[in-house]
C-alpha cells in the first residue's frame, strides 16, 4: 500500500527497501507500549505473583531443559514449522514468483502477493475456532485430527498452486492456499497449552 508513495522520488530498489522503516518503526513502537502499558500474564505480572507465592520460582534454564526433553514439544514444532514455515517462504518468494512466472511488475506482483498475508485477518482465528469446536465435542483428539486436515489440505494446494498457469487461477488457488496455511498456524495455537500442561 506504501510501496507507490516511496516510489515517487526514488527508484523502486530504493523505495522496497525504504518502505520497510514504517513497519520497523510501528513495530517498535508497539512493542515499548506493550512493554510499559501490559501485564505479563492475565492474572499480572511475573515478578508480582512470585513474591504472592502464585508463580513458582522456575529458571530459564530449567524451563528450556523441560520443553527441550519434551517430545510433545518437538512433534508441534515440526508441525508448526509446515504451516508458519511455510508462510515465511511465501512471504519472501510469493511476488517474485509473480513476477517471473507471469511477467507482473513488481508493483502488481507484490499486491498479489500481498493477499496471501491478509487472510491471516481471518483465516488464523478460523484454525484456532475449529479446533476449540472439535475439543469440545472430540477431547484433544479434535483438536489434532483439525490440525492433521488443515496441515493435509495446505500441503495439497501447495501441490495445486506450484501446477496453475494462469494468473486468475493461481491467485485464486493461493487463497485458498493460504487459508489452510493460516488456519493450520491457529489450529497450533489451540495445542500449545497441552504440550505440557501445569
Amino acid at each position: 500500500v506504501l510501496f507507490p508513495l516511496f516510489k515517487t522520488g526514488m527508484s523502486s530498489e530504493m523505495a522496497w527497501r525504504t518502505v520497510s522503516i514504517v513497519p520497523a518503526v510501528i513495530g517498535f513502537a508497539s512493542g515499548v507500549a506493550v512493554f510499559f502499558i501490559s501485564d505479563d500474564a492475565p492474572k499480572g505480572n511475573y515478578g508480582e505473583l512470585k513474591k504472592k507465592g502464585m508463580m513458582p520460582e522456575v529458571s530459564a534454564a530449567a524451563s528450556f531443559r523441560t520443553g527441550a526433553l519434551n517430545l510433545n514439544t518437538w512433534v508441534l514444532f515440526l508441525q508448526y514449522g509446515c504451516c508458519f514455515g511455510v508462510e515465511l517462504t511465501m512471504n519472501n518468494a510469493a511476488a517474485l514468483y509473480f513476477k517471473d512466472a507471469f511477467g507482473q511488475t513488481t508493483e502488481g506482483a507484490a499486491a498479489i502477493a500481498s493477499i496471501f498475508g491478509w487472510m491471516n485477518l481471518v483465516a488464523r482465528g478460523v484454525g484456532g475456532w475449529m479446533s476449540d469446536k472439535a475439543n469440545a465435542k472430540m477431547g484433544m483428539r479434535g483438536r489434532l485430527w483439525v490440525q492433521t486436515l488443515l496441515l493435509a489440505f495446505e500441503g495439497a494446494m501447495v501441490l495445486i498452486f506450484a501446477n496453475t498457469g494462469k494468473l486468475g487461477a493461481a491467485i485464486v488457488v493461493m487463497v485458498f492456499f493460504s487459508i489452510f496455511v493460516q488456519a493450520a498456524e491457529g489450529s497450533s495455537y489451540g495445542i500449545v497449552p497441552y504440550v505440557n500442561p501445569p
